[in-house]
């Protein structure tokens, strides 16, 4: 079970790995973690699956000694399924994501058929959002748009994620996409498919059981 947040606004999540953080990533100023187990706004009803088969994946909000800011963090800690086209979402409406920035530390923990996940953003439910996540199991970092439950790729780059915690952040202004990866831009793109504001949350596929912490959420204007 999950606790509750008091600051509807900002979410921060950041994963650390002890020496093995990619450099750059630490806590951020105005992010809200996990540590005080004081995350409702983000947490409540907002897990759920895109596509595949089997029940939903859990997750909870676990102690973690090498959480980016100490001592939680939000975490995969169970799913149901193998299936390659499931996607394992936490999302919320709560937070309202328009024109903004969004950063994430994400740290891929384990999984076999995939590993690693990353943000989404403009979430209008289970099957229609923006999403950012890299694979280190595939060497890449890559934007997508989900529509009607099916993943349409936007952009790719190719990047080496050693173990440990990486920051992901996704600008989006308009149609116009920019996301980084440990602080270097690496994506962009243009879609105006899913035009209106929508929820925030965090996003995983398949086995992959990762982590997440610091999360943070601004405007734009």
């Amino acid at each position: 079970m999950v606790g509750t947040m008091k600051t509807p606004l900002l979410l921060t999540t950041l994963f650390v790995f002890a020496a093995c953080n990619a450099p750059g990533v630490g806590p951020v100023a105005g992010a809200i973690g996990f540590d005080d187990g004081d995350v409702s706004a983000f947490t409540a009803g907002s897990t759920g699956s895109t596509g595949g088969r089997g029940p939903d994946a859990t997750w909870a909000v676990v102690p973690d000694a090498d959480a980016v800011s100490p001592g939680r963090v939000l975490r995969l800690t169970g799913f149901d399924h193998v299936d390659e086209d499931r996607f394992n979402l936490f999302w919320t409406r709560g937070v309202r994501f328009g024109d903004a920035r969004i950063a994430v530390a994400v740290r891929a923990d384990a999984g076999a058929i995939d590993q690693g996940g990353g943000p989404m953003w403009r979430v209008q439910d289970a099957d229609n959002y923006y999403l950012c996540r890299f694979n280190p199991l595939e060497s890449n970092f890559r934007l997508y748009v989900v529509l009607g439950g099916r993943r349409h790729q936007l952009a790719t780059a190719k990047v080496e994620a050693g173990p440990g915690w990486h920051r992901l952040e996704a600008e989006h202004r308009g149609d116009r996409i920019t996301c980084w990866f440990d602080g270097e831009l690496l994506l962009e793109a243009q879609d105006a498919r899913l035009a209106g504001p929508g929820g925030i949350g965090v996003w995983t596929k398949a086995d992959a059981r990762s982590s997440f912490d610091e999360l943070l959420v601004q405007p734009r204007k």
